[in-house]
């Protein structure tokens, strides 16, 4: 399996943290499918958040006393979102750092090996 969580599937276990398996060679695809996800849904909030004011709609008094409650509720969903999105980046960052470091490796074994054929 390309992208594996240890434990996937559920069960009973107690979680303490969350650690992936990727293969390798996939490390790019999930980084580029991380990426989609976090500008899709900043896009989203750029061009939707001013819609997410709490307006009332009429004005009526179930609207007026509504529309704060709508507003608190959706600038919390902001605010997780917001969150989401920087622990996505952080995710990013790591996968961008291990492919890094995988092509560190391969680029050092490769040299090893052409040392140890000369010599």
């Amino acid at each position: 399996m390309p992208f594996a969580s240890p434990g996937a599937g559920g069960g009973a276990s107690q979680v303490t943290g969350v650690t992936m398996q990727v293969e390798p060679g996939k490390i790019m695809e999930l980084k580029g499918r991380y990426e989609a996800v976090r500008d899709t849904v900043q896009a989203f909030l750029m061009q939707e958040d001013r819609n997410l004011l709490g307006v009332a709609l009429a004005g009526d008094d179930v609207s007026t006393a509504t529309a704060p409650i709508f507003e608190e509720n959706a600038l919390v969903a902001v605010d997780v979102t917001s969150r989401f999105l920087r622990e996505l980046t952080l995710n990013i960052e790591q996968l961008e750092n291990a492919a890094r470091l995988y092509g560190l490796v391969e680029e050092g074994n490769a040299a090893a090996f052409q040392v140890g054929e000369g010599g």
